[in-house]
C-alpha cells in the first residue's frame, strides 16, 4: 500500500488536486475532505490530476464521481487528468472516464 498524497493549488481561476498513491478504502476520505475545501474557494473549474495515482478502488472511483457532481454544483467546471495504468483502467471499465472528462 502507498500512502495518499494530496496537493491543491490555484492555477488562475481553477483549483487544482493533484493526488498520488493509493486512492481507496482508507485514504479516500482525504480526497473527500481536499475537494471540499477547494471548491470552498468558489474556482471557476476543479481539475483532479491522477497521474501519480498507483491504485483506484470503488471508494475512490465513488470520490471522484462526488467531486464531479460537487463541482457542477458549486457552478465549477470539472475536469480528470492523468489517469494511467490500474486507474486508467478502472475508469474505462466503470464507463466512468465517460462521465469524468
Amino acid at each position: 500500500m502507498t500512502e495518499l498524497i494530496i496537493h491543491t493549488e490555484r492555477t488562475g481561476g481553477d483549483a487544482v488536486v493533484t493526488v498520488g498513491g493509493d486512492l481507496d478504502y482508507d485514504s479516500h476520505g482525504r480526497l473527500d475532505d481536499a475537494v471540499g475545501a477547494a471548491l470552498d474557494d468558489a474556482p471557476v473549474g476543479l481539475v483532479v490530476d491522477l497521474a501519480a495515482v498507483t491504485y483506484c478502488d470503488s471508494c475512490g472511483l465513488r470520490v471522484l464521481l462526488g467531486a464531479h457532481h460537487r463541482a457542477t454544483e458549486a457552478g465549477a467546471t470539472f475536469a480528470l487528468r492523468g489517469a494511467q495504468g490500474q486507474p486508467a483502467r478502472a475508469l474505462k471499465l466503470t464507463g466512468l472516464d465517460q462521465v469524468l472528462g
